[in-house]
């Protein structure tokens, strides 16, 4: 069953995208399943298989950078006629991935923005009204 199963994971981003994310899902499900058991019993957890640290794209990016991409570009040297059928959609895949990273983190910083603003602001009039108390209790006497 292992065996099969990875072979699966390595080929799956050769799929189309429509085929290929819906097992995406379910492995980062999997991943994460087993990285809370393993919280729960206090063992150590593997960093891409925490819910806390990683996400679909970040996942996907490194997966495919550093696993799949080396491995069909070696595998393309050799037998040249798999470069379009699998090395161009993991390519694509890739791409894919990697904007779709670099959107989700334009929204956190986005997020962070806002909540730094809202932040300033809220100390700013504590500050107005800090003053504006000083200025009536003086006025008073």
């Amino acid at each position: 069953w292992y065996q099969r199963r990875v072979r699966a994971d390595i080929s799956n981003e050769a799929r189309p995208m429509d085929v290929s994310e819906p097992w995406v899902e379910c492995l980062l499900q999997e991943f994460f399943m087993q990285s809370d058991a393993e919280k729960l019993e206090g063992l150590p957890v593997a960093p891409f298989m925490d819910r806390e640290k990683v996400t679909k794209p970040t996942a996907q990016v490194g997966f495919i950078q550093y696993v799949l991409i080396p491995l069909y570009e070696s595998l393309a040297r050799l037998f040249p006629e798999i470069r379009e059928p699998i090395l161009a959609p993991v390519n694509r895949a890739f791409d894919y991935y990697s904007d779709m990273s670099r959107k989700q983190k334009e929204i956190e910083l986005a997020g962070e923005q806002k909540a730094a603003e809202r932040k300033a602001s809220l100390a700013s009039s504590e500050g107005s009204q800090n003053v504006e108390r000083k200025t009536s209790v003086t006025s008073k006497e």
